[in-house]
């Protein structure tokens, strides 16, 4: 889980944890489609109208670039303002997540946890005790995220947290989560991408473009996977 493309996965994995307000639909679906400069753009247009919830979302837009300066900028802005203790903890943890600072990752999400009771919380929680190589931190997090009925997220993450070390076993862990996700799951095509990303990782370039294609054909708007197809060739 060390290497920083593992993290950055992790993180793209984040869903949005605040309530949907109809002002913030088109921008929470950018940010969903990976489309993160055009969800920049967005957010910074309605600063005026809802300085709050603008920051926050652009915080989270800023951690999925991998810009973990202004995210925190405008996280601590987006507190000032009043954003919630939960909500504040659970992005600190995940700044720190991607930072490897898993000590100050693992108190923040563990406040954000006492706080929420999120499933997807108690994902992250569990991610850094992966991290730490300290499984019984991991066990924790993943079974509260399970019993919260997230086990196929936490699936989801275990995959992401083995595949640069144990690809095989991530590619199966991936496959388990996708039966349990409908189709209409946010999840559903991130966890195909990283499927093929862990065939890639096997050497197997043909069926990873199969792949590929496979969630292209399904969800024709998603980015990351027009991507990696052209880095991969035909």
């Amino acid at each position: 889980m060390r290497p920083v493309g593992v993290l950055w996965g992790l993180v793209l994995w984040l869903t949005l944890t605040a309530a949907a307000t109809a002002d913030f639909t088109y921008a929470r679906q950018l940010i969903q489609r990976g489309e993160y400069a055009l969800a920049a753009v967005t957010l910074k247009k309605q600063l005026q109208e809802d300085p709050l919830e603008a920051r926050a979302l652009l915080a989270e837009v800023h951690l999925y670039e991998g810009d973990v300066n202004a995210a925190s900028r405008y996280l601590e802005s987006a507190r000032q303002l009043g954003l919630s203790e939960k909500r504040y903890y659970a992005l600190k943890g995940r700044i720190a997540l991607l930072q490897g600072e898993w000590d100050a990752a693992w108190a923040a999400l563990r406040s954000a946890v006492a706080l929420s009771g999120s499933g997807a919380d108690a994902l992250f929680w569990g991610t850094v005790g992966l991290a730490q190589g300290n499984l019984e931190r991991a066990q924790l997090g993943y079974e509260k995220a399970a019993r919260s009925g997230l086990s196929a997220q936490a699936g989801f993450l275990q995959g992401l947290a083995l595949l640069s070390e144990r690809p095989q076993q991530a590619l199966a862990l991936l496959r388990a989560a996708q039966t349990e996700l409908t189709a209409e799951d946010p999840l559903k095509p991130q966890v195909i991408y990283w499927q093929a990303r862990a065939l890639e990782r096997l050497g197997n370039a043909k069926e990873a473009r199969s792949t590929l294609r496979f969630l292209l054909r399904s969800y024709p708007g998603y980015t990351p996977a027009r991507e990696a197809l052209n880095r991969l060739g035909p």
